[in-house]
């Protein structure tokens, strides 16, 4: 996990072993889901979503704001659903890889959804969370996109984070990570170790995220 070459927050590089089997969203939610949420009076609305395409992927959320979709989306399911670690995440974008992204080393065009990338691209908005190939786990959309919450608190760097998958997280939190780049990021943010940090309350217009479970 990390990058030893990369930015400072994502060293040291680290081995870390996952103690629990864990499932992760396939795709992003979508805008469809999160109104689905917001039907059953459990989610709060997006402002200024008209026009946008059902699969696309939700946006413009919090941190709590995806707090409350997964708490909905147990009650509603009977099935414990929650943001991923941050250490899943970086396992499920990697597939198995160990390189700068799961497909090598450099950007390919039409790989990912970010700003100079290569592929359908427009600044306003992202595309639907299924045009990009998936990766070798059969996962959509996880470099690029629009940024994707983890569980986890921010820490400027990976000294004392946990090596069995599990959060890091404080009573006294205020920030949380965000994964993955957005689709008005360069090809930078995009990388499998990129993370970047945003506030644990506010909204932000590149910002989204994608469900995980635990397994027995």
């Amino acid at each position: 996990m990390g990058d030893a070459h990369g930015d400072r927050s994502e060293k040291p590089a680290h081995r870390v072993t996952l103690r629990k089997p864990f499932a992760i969203g396939k795709y992003e939610v979508t805008l469809a889901q999160w109104n689905a949420c917001v039907e059953a009076a459990a989610c709060k609305a997006i402002p200024d979503a008209s026009g946008w395409s059902d699969e696309s992927p939700a946006r413009n959320l919090s941190w709590t704001d995806a707090q409350q979709y997964v708490r909905w989306l147990s009650k509603r399911t009977g099935q414990h659903y929650r943001l991923p670690t941050e250490a899943e995440w970086e396992y499920a974008t990697r597939a198995g890889t160990s390189t700068r992204y799961w497909w090598g080393e450099k950007m390919e065009p039409g790989k990912a959804n970010c700003k100079g990338c290569g592929g359908d691209w427009n600044n306003a908005a992202p595309v639907s969370v299924n045009a990009f190939p998936p990766n070798p786990f059969g996962i959509y959309g996880m470099n690029g996109g629009v940024w994707e919450w983890v569980e986890d608190c921010w820490h400027k760097d990976y000294d004392g984070a946990p090596t069995d998958g599990s959060a890091w997280t404080s009573s006294d939190c205020r920030e949380n990570v965000i994964r993955g780049g957005g689709w008005r990021n360069d090809s930078t943010y995009a990388h499998s170790a990129s993370r970047f940090t945003y506030d644990t309350t506010v909204r932000y217009i590149l910002n989204g995220f994608r469900v995980a479970k635990t397994l027995p």
